[in-house]
């Protein structure tokens, strides 16, 4: 799926798009559950090495969302 994020760097708020592959539909869910995608913004947006202290990514959109495959396990053992 492809997702719109918003990050801020030197004091400005920029906005990118990216592809996502996750269980989760919505952004919420995506920001509160889902670990390796938000990680793997925030390196796309900062760097692998950046020393920025306070980095935040936040999804305001899914756009496009395009079924893969299913999974074996549910959404809450997913959760755990």
């Amino acid at each position: 799926m492809n997702a719109r994020f918003a990050f801020k760097k030197n004091k400005s708020i920029s906005e990118r798009s990216s592809w996502i592959v996750s269980i989760y539909n919505n952004a919420a869910d995506i920001m509160e559950h889902d670990k390796r995608t938000m990680f793997r913004l925030t390196n796309e947006a900062y760097g692998k090495n950046s020393k920025a202290k306070n980095k935040q990514v936040i999804i305001r959109e899914v756009s496009d969302v395009i079924f893969l495959n299913h999974s074996n396990l549910t959404v809450d053992e997913h959760q755990r």
